[in-house]
């Protein structure tokens, strides 16, 4: 790490950009995944009441 040569300004944009766009990636991801669970959830929770008989 420490004999690596140093980035230059061009590299360390370009680290930072892909980085960004990772992270953004990611949450987008996730987001999506916590979406489609409350969706299924509220999903099965009207099927049950509309189902359900005392």
């Amino acid at each position: 790490m420490v004999f690596e040569k140093a980035l230059s300004r061009r590299q360390k944009k370009m680290r930072t950009r892909i980085m960004a766009l990772a992270v953004i990636a990611t949450i987008a991801a996730s987001a999506g995944m916590v979406q489609a669970m409350h969706d299924r959830s509220a999903f099965e929770r009207a099927y049950a009441s509309n189902t359900w008989v005392p």
